[in-house]
């Protein structure tokens, strides 16, 4: 192991990756070309460390550890080093003329790493004459804290290099990425640079600041929004880097929001004022974020549809592997997960087919649909929702007649399958939702059940061809003991929760089923009705649990037969959020994931009280379904029935 490591360059950067390795032990030589600029490197540090070390994080004093730094101006000391790290000013000439007077200076077995973000590592090989030994050791800010290192391979350098980094990296306790191929940005930043380029240019389209930040907080689960990010980072920093990638060949574009930003010298925290204001320059204040719902307006799939599509480049060209790819991710930026694993949730075609609507809209290089992508596609690997995507995941798959199941990860999707009835209800439909849910009852893993509709319908109610053939309230008396009162109870009493994501029509028993469901997101789209009375029959749920638990106001939609919205039915408190069509198995995903961060007794609490609430209507939801039974027998029910079937206006007798 080495033992002396020269650090070049006592910046923000530089002084902290000094701090890193004295920590674990490493004696170290910190140069820079004045003795101010070392002195104030070593208080910085010196805070740091004690900061460190009131929190428990340090084995030792941070006296002991500084002590084992030695400052220096003159780089002939880097001649004992057995690695060096060079950090010194994001400029080819300053680096080349550092880098060619350590490669005199060094022992010839002395391995050379930059901590460079934007210039190329084989560039920077070139300027010494130890290409095979010349690598890059990118850490992120600040180094002490951030748990993650780039190690970026140059052309030549050599295996040798890479195991000798590898190690040095693991013996300061530091996990690492490799970036096999040198391309502009490594891998962390060509990322970042997708995210942070698609949130200014839907700021730049009109979307609300606080609609974005909140998404990316409060959906996404990022630790800060893509504005408050901007200002912590600095955003000359980040638009200087774009510009060097750009410069480099990496195909992005120049944002105007943070042109002008740095053009009217707001930049951020250390300015006092950027996206956000702050107490005064370097004083950092936490802007106000808050949930809200417009943030359901912001599109998840659009923010990070372009970071995707570059993740998939880079892993089919060789850049770095899948799960680099991902873990990169959430270690730098502390992402809950990695570019790849929420493609999956997403679902690659609706990545998909918002590259190319935003292809097609704007003509960038950056939307083109990566052929890994394609790839999968055609194979019918689009994610998490049938088993495939970029991940391999474990799933259970049955069929219940016109009802599909898939378990997956934590959570079932139970899906109605009847789209040439619009998913209508018949008796195999009742029967089959019922036995899914006991499926997924069954299954330890599962912590929560989707529920959704194939094609272009959540559910248009029930089947009318089951209806006709209801001769007598037996006949439907028989039909509500064996399969709706069963599906009821079961619905009712569930412990695990259960998340509706109605994609269009939920007419009749569609409608008011999703008034028992505990979470229900709606499409834009959707729409709903309680169309019995109009064929003679009666929205049993719907006038009693529905009066009951959501609102007075459905008493409107029961007795009139009239549709409403998604809008109308959010106001109504039967529908808790609506989003547009590409966000809605996102969304319902997302409210999956955090149920499963739930403790699990804590969600078997909280379904006990809210069953029990529901049980308190029980009797109300029977004495309708009572009066359903018996509208059965009445010629108005088989009229209703008829003139549906026939397309005709029924003419009512009252009998």
């Amino acid at each position: 192991m080495s033992r002396t490591i020269g650090v070049v360059g006592a910046g923000v950067m530089g002084h902290g990756i000094a701090a890193v390795f004295a920590s674990s032990g490493y004696n170290v030589i910190l140069s820079d070309v004045q003795d101010s600029f070392l002195s104030s490197a070593m208080e910085k540090m010196r805070w740091s460390l004690e900061s460190l070390s009131k929190k428990g994080a340090l084995k030792e004093k941070a006296g002991d550890i500084l002590a084992r730094v030695r400052t220096t101006t003159d780089m002939n000391e880097f001649a004992s080093a057995d690695y060096i790290v060079e950090v010194v000013k994001e400029d080819s000439t300053v680096k080349r003329a550092v880098l060619e007077k350590l490669d005199r200076i060094a022992g010839p077995d002395c391995v050379f790493a930059s901590n460079t973000s934007t210039i190329p590592i084989t560039e920077l090989a070139s300027m010494t004459g130890r290409a095979d030994r010349f690598i890059g050791l990118h850490f992120s800010n600040p180094p002490v804290m951030m748990p993650i290192v780039e190690i970026i391979l140059a052309k030549n350098t050599s295996e040798p290099t890479l195991s000798a980094t590898q190690d040095l990296v693991k013996s300061i306790h530091k996990e690492y990425v490799i970036v096999r191929k040198d391309v502009p940005g490594f891998l962390i930043n060509r990322l970042n640079d997708r995210v942070i380029l698609e949130s200014m240019k839907m700021l730049e389209a009109g979307t609300e600041m606080s609609n974005i930040d909140a998404m990316a907080r409060f959906r996404l689960g990022f630790p800060m929004g893509m504005c408050e990010l901007l200002d912590f980072v600095g955003i000359d920093t980040v638009y200087n880097a774009n510009k060097e990638m750009r410069s480099r060949g990496f195909s992005t574009e120049e944002s105007s929001t943070l042109r002008e930003k740095v053009e009217s010298g707001n930049l951020g925290m250390k300015s006092g004022s950027g996206f956000y204001p702050y107490p005064k320059p370097n004083v950092y204040a936490r802007p106000v974020v808050l949930p809200n719902e417009g943030m359901f307006s912001v599109s998840p799939v659009r923010l990070l549809s372009s970071a995707i599509n570059e993740a998939a480049w880079i892993v089919r060209n060789g850049v770095a592997s899948r799960e680099d790819v991902d873990r990169s991710m959430k270690l730098a930026m502390n992402w809950p997960e990695g570019p790849l694993e929420m493609a999956d949730r997403f679902g690659l075609d609706n990545v998909a087919a918002m590259l190319e609507k935003q292809f097609n809209e704007s003509g960038s290089e950056r939307y083109r649909l990566d052929p890994m992508i394609k790839e999968m596609l055609d194979k019918g690997q689009s994610g998490i929702k049938n088993g495939k995507g970029f991940m391999d995941w474990n799933e259970v798959r049955k069929d219940f007649g016109s009802v599909s199941y898939i378990s997956v990860d934590n959570f079932a999707i139970i899906t109605m399958n009847r789209p040439d009835r619009l998913n209508a209800l018949n008796e195999e439909t009742w029967q089959g939702i019922r036995l899914a849910l006991e499926e997924a009852l069954v299954e330890e893993q599962v912590r929560s059940v989707i529920i959704t509709g194939s094609g272009r319908a959540f559910s248009a109610g029930d089947d009318i061809d089951m209806m006709e053939k209801w001769k007598s309230s037996m006949d439907a008396k028989i039909w509500m003991n064996t399969l709706a009162q069963p599906l009821l109870d079961t619905i009712s009493r569930y412990p695990k929760p259960i998340i509706s994501a109605v994609n269009g029509i939920a007419f009749g028993g569609g409608c008011e089923l999703n008034m028992l469901f505990d979470i229900v997101i709606a499409d834009s789209t959707a729409v709903f009705s309680l169309p019995e009375g109009l064929i003679g029959a009666m929205p049993p749920l719907g006038s009693s649990y529905g009066i009951a638990l959501i609102s007075r106001k459905l008493a409107r939609y029961a007795l009139t037969g009239d549709w409403f919205s998604a809008e109308e039915a959010l106001k109504l408190g039967m529908v808790d959020v609506v989003v547009t069509s590409d966000q809605l198995q996102a969304v319902a995903l997302e409210y999956a994931k955090k149920i499963a961060k739930v403790a699990p007794l804590s969600i078997a609490g909280i379904k006990s009280s809210i069953n029990a609430v529901r049980q308190t209507f029980a009797g109300h939801a029977k004495s309708a379904t009572d009066d359903l039974l018996l509208l059965v027998s009445s010629e108005d029910f088989h009229h209703g029935q008829e003139s549906f079937m026939k397309k005709k206006k029924p003419v009512w007798k009252g009998r």
